[in-house]
């Protein structure tokens, strides 16, 4: 006790202030919808970062806001076990490790960019501005790198309730939000810490809201104005109530029928569009196959196009997949998923063990929307909805509407699975398109252009989500761009390099 007491004592308050911001900020990302809060949760962390003394103080804060800001926001992952044949308490020691081993995987990939902030800080306001592009940086680099990739935790996902919030992302992505919001939490700790010239973070501060009240109006306005002038469609989504071992232990047969009973059971007979989630047949494909019979009989029955997932055999690979059915039985070319959940579908070097696996897929023929009579429909499988480049692809290949087909049985009643949906919400609002979300046992949605969210179930109830939803043809400016953002923080880093070459000539 005294020796605990000891470390207590000598933990400075500012590290401590700054470690508590991390776990109220991995709340708002995860737990909490409160978007107004996010304007100041991130204010300690960036203001001690922009004005630290030392560089050993520096590290010290970055490492105490973010180690137990990711480590919150991973620790999902123990609610695993129960999908883990081995012992309960073998299984879960397993996960804490991987949630160590992912917390400081996160962080290092975030401190990369960031630690260029000692070489370009200038000690004036503006390196608000300069931090928050490096941590958009370190955001994307999550997504980008290429051993691991996991773009779990983004400080946009906090405001992700907010639609005048979110509304830039459509001009150059989520990450221009995460700048957004640093930037005004930034320049609110100026404000309120600096005694003297105060008027400069001030009149940013200003400056930065009254651009995200304008901007969001006017594109909320406009995107509601372009989706009533396209084309409507009635959709209805289906959503199961298997949870974890109950969907494993299923057969294909039994969830082909579940699906049609939900769908018989609706109080929704036509539609033009029907959702099913990732795996709702969980088979390879096969036309003769009763599972699949199943499928085509509940297209014609409401007379709809039906989008459903299964796996598909393809010169001796096996996919996870996506494919449509028209009323009149004709088969689309099916969406094979590009992005596997490592270890849950996707064994690194399988081969060396002769383990099987399912494969990624990067040949374009198969990753393009889905051609359907009703128009070309995107397609997004559960882990790839936290991609943005991933989904963005959809839209920039021609895709007027976006499905997310998701399985988050394995969450359990963990807060991943809120946490999840909210990247679905941001992926409407950057690519402008209506986004239909079907989770095996929730949360399934009719999500806006503008990332408003329509009609929503979830719960992990059976049952449907039904409402209309808009085929929009026209792209967003971060549709047709990308991930254009990505140059501001390269530039930063290519100046750093600059910098520190010329000063180690100098010293010379």
């Amino acid at each position: 006790m005294d020796t605990l007491k000891t470390i207590i004592s000598k933990i400075s308050p500012v590290y401590l202030v700054i470690a508590v911001s991390g776990l109220l900020c991995a709340l708002l990302q995860s737990t909490v919808n409160i978007p107004l809060l996010a304007a100041a949760a991130y204010s300690p962390m960036v203001y001690t970062l922009c004005r630290y003394e030392r560089r050993r103080d520096f590290l010290k804060s970055f490492l105490s806001f973010f180690v137990p800001y990711y480590f919150y926001q991973l620790i999902f992952l123990l609610a695993v076990y129960p999908q883990i044949d081995l012992p309960r308490g073998f299984a879960v020691s397993l996960l804490f490790v991987a949630v160590i081993a992912l917390t400081v995987w996160e962080t290092l990939l975030m401190l990369l960019p960031v630690s260029l902030f000692t070489v370009l800080r200038r000690d004036r306001v503006y390196d608000v501005i300069v931090l928050a592009v490096l941590i958009a940086g370190g955001e994307w680099l999550q997504e980008s790198f290429p051993l691991l990739s996991f773009p779990w935790s983004a400080v946009w996902l906090s405001v992700t309730g907010s639609p005048l919030m979110i509304q830039p992302a459509n001009l150059l992505g989520c990450r221009l939000v995460t700048v957004i919001v640093l930037c005004i939490n930034g320049f609110l700790a100026f404000s309120a810490m600096r005694k003297k010239m105060r008027i400069v973070p001030i009149a940013s501060l200003t400056a930065l809201v009254l651009f995200c009240l304008g901007y969001g109006s006017i594109s909320l306005r406009h995107l509601d104005d372009v989706a009533r002038r396209s084309a409507s469609l009635s959709v209805l989504i289906a959503q199961d109530e298997a949870e974890g071992r109950k969907k494993t232990a299923r057969t294909a047969r039994d969830c082909a029928g579940s699906y049609k009973s939900i769908i018989m059971d609706s109080a929704i007979k036509q539609a033009d569009l029907v959702i099913f989630p990732e795996t709702a047949v969980p088979m390879k494909y096969d036309s003769s196959a009763d599972e699949f019979a199943a499928v085509q009989s509940i297209a014609r029955s409401c007379n709809a196009t039906v989008v459903s997932g299964c796996f598909y055999e393809l010169d001796g690979d096996e996919y996870n997949a996506l494919y449509a059915v028209d009323p009149h039985g004709s088969v689309s070319s099916p969406y094979f998923k590009q992005v596997l959940v490592p270890f849950g579908e996707k064994i690194p070097l399988a081969f060396l063990f002769g383990a099987s696996t399912l494969c990624e897929c990067s040949d374009q023929h198969y990753t393009k929307p889905l051609e359907t009579k009703l128009g070309s429909i995107g397609c997004v499988i559960c882990i790839e909805s936290i991609y943005p480049s991933t989904v963005k692809q959809q839209a920039c290949r021609g895709a007027q509407i976006l499905c997310v087909c998701t399985n988050d049985s394995w969450f359990g009643s963990s807060y991943a699975r809120g946490m999840h949906f909210r990247h679905s919400i941001m992926r409407a609002a950057e690519n402008g398109k209506y986004l239909l979300r079907s989770g095996n046992c929730g949360i399934s949605a009719i999500i806006k252009p503008t990332g408003e969210v329509e009609n929503i179930r979830s719960d992990t109830t059976r049952g449907v989500v039904t409402g209309e939803a808009s085929l929009i043809p026209e792209r967003t400016f971060y549709s047709c761009t990308g991930d254009l953002f990505a140059v501001l923080p390269a530039a930063l880093t290519a100046i750093a390099v600059i910098k520190l070459y010329t000063s180690g000539k100098k010293n010379k």
